[in-house]
C-alpha cells in the first residue's frame, strides 16, 4: 500500500501542473491527480504479472530437468519448492488476481522477450553458483528470500523494463518505487488459501488525504504567497523554484489543516522531497 509520502509526491506534481497552467479548473487537475494515484495500481499489476512469467519459466525449467538423460533431483527439488511457495501458487489460482488483469489489460504481450532475457540471464547465474543443485530442503521461508532477491536483481533495477514502463506512461518512472513496495508486501504476506492482492490505502484516512491536501493548498495558495514573501527578507517569492513553491504551500496547509499529522513531519517530508526533486 501507499505510504503518505508517494500521496505527497503525486499531490505535489498534480500542484506543479495547476500552477503552471496545465489546468485552470481545480476539479480537473483533481482527477488527474486520482487517476495518477491509481495508475500505481496498474503497474503494481504489471509487477505481479511479471512474476506470472517467471512461473511459466519456472514450470518449462523443470520440464527440461525431467526430461533430461541425467536429470539432478536437487535442482528439480528447488523449483518445486519455488512453484509451490504460497505467492507463487496464488498468482496462477486467486480468481481477484485473474480478474484485476483482465479488468486492466495487463498483459506483456510481444514484451515478453525482455523478461525472459532477465529471467535466463539470473537463472544461468544461480546455476554456476551451484545455488540450484544445494541438497538441503528450500524451506518456504528461505524461498521468499530467494525470490526477493531475483526480483532485486534482476528485475528491479532492469533499465530495459523501465523504458516499456515508459513507454506505457511517463509518469511511471516516479511511481515504480510505490509499484515495487507493493510487490514486496505481497511477496512477503502472501498466504494459502488468502486474497493475494494488497490495497492501494491502508484506510479511508489515506485515501482522502491527497484529495483534501491538493484542494486546500490551491485554495490558500493566495494567502501563504502573501505570508511568504512577508517572511523572505533575502531573496523574490519568483526566485523561488516552481517546485518548491508547491512543497511549501503543501508544509504550510498540512501545518494548518491536518492536525493529525505532527508538525515535525509536515516540515520533514517537503524538505526530503526538495532533496529528491
Amino acid at each position: 500500500m501507499l505510504t503518505r509520502r508517494h500521496i505527497r509526491i503525486k499531490v505535489m506534481q498534480a500542484l506543479f501542473g495547476f500552477y503552471q497552467g496545465e489546468s485552470e479548473d481545480s476539479s480537473r487537475s483533481l482527477k488527474a491527480l486520482n487517476e495518477s494515484i491509481s495508475s500505481i495500481y496498474i503497474l503494481y499489476l504489471f509487477e505481479l504479472r511479471m512474476f506470472w512469467q517467471f512461473h511459466r519459466f519456472l514450470e518449462e525449467r523443470l520440464e527440461i530437468e525431467k526430461n533430461k538423460q541425467f536429470p539432478i533431483a536437487a535442482r528439480m527439488a528447488r523449483i518445486e519448492a519455488l512453484l509451490n511457495m504460497p505467492f507463487m501458487q496464488a498468482l496462477v489460482s486467486d480468481t481477484g488476481v485473474v480478474a484485476a488483469w483482465e479488468q486492466h489489460k495487463i498483459v506483456w504481450g510481444d514484451r515478453v522477450d525482455l523478461l525472459r532475457t532477465a529471467f535466463f540471464e539470473f537463472w544461468n547465474a544461480e546455476l554456476q553458483s551451484g545455488w540450484m543443485d544445494q541438497l538441503d530442503v528450500l524451506e518456504e521461508q528461505d524461498a521468499v528470500i530467494w525470490l526477493k532477491r531475483f526480483y532485486r536483481e534482476a528485475m528491479a533495477n532492469n533499465e530495459n523494463i523501465h523504458s516499456h514502463y515508459e513507454e506505457i506512461s511517463m509518469h511511471w518512472a516516479d511511481d515504480l518505487d510505490a509499484a515495487q513496495m507493493m510487490a514486496v508486501q505481497t511477496i512477503q504476506n502472501a498466504k494459502r488459501g488468502q486474497s493475494l492482492l494488497v490495497k492501494l490505502f491502508k484506510d479511508a484516512s489515506d485515501e482522502a488525504f491527497g484529495a483534501s491536501l491538493f484542494l486546500k493548498s490551491v485554495r490558500q495558495h493566495p494567502d501563504w504567497m502573501e505570508l511568504i514573501k512577508s517572511k523572505a527578507n533575502q531573496w523574490e517569492y519568483e526566485r523561488l523554484a516552481p517546485v518548491e513553491r508547491c512543497l511549501l504551500d503543501m508544509a504550510l496547509t498540512e501545518m494548518v489543516d491536518f492536525q493529525e499529522v505532527p508538525i515535525k513531519v509536515s516540515i520533514n517530508e517537503p524538505i526530503e522531497l526538495a532533496k529528491q526533486y
